[in-house]
């Protein structure tokens, strides 16, 4: 589908399940880069500050703490109301 329809409104979507299988299979590498092409492509979608907290948490799993603090970091300076922000602060106490 996001070959095909690459402008569609549920291309953020399905690029957040494909990560999400891949984080669920703990492939964290993976999952990082499907993130990140909702982060790079859909900055205005349902789904990115989802994306931030999760490739975030991926991160933190592969020990990339720099690079997990930034994300977290991101969602709760972007997104402070939000479910992802509450998350990202708990698990910036984490690190």
């Amino acid at each position: 589908m996001v070959q095909l329809y690459p402008k569609s409104e549920q291309c953020d979507n399905a690029l957040f399940w494909i990560g999400e299988t891949y984080y669920r299979e703990k492939n964290f590498e993976k999952a990082i880069l499907e993130y990140q092409k909702i982060i790079d492509k859909y900055p205005k979608g349902n789904k990115f500050p989802a994306a931030l907290l999760k490739q975030g948490l991926a991160f933190k799993e592969i020990r990339d703490d720099v690079n997990a603090r930034l994300r977290l970091k991101q969602v709760v300076r972007d997104f402070p109301n939000s479910e992802e922000a509450k998350l990202a602060a708990q698990r910036l106490k984490e690190l």
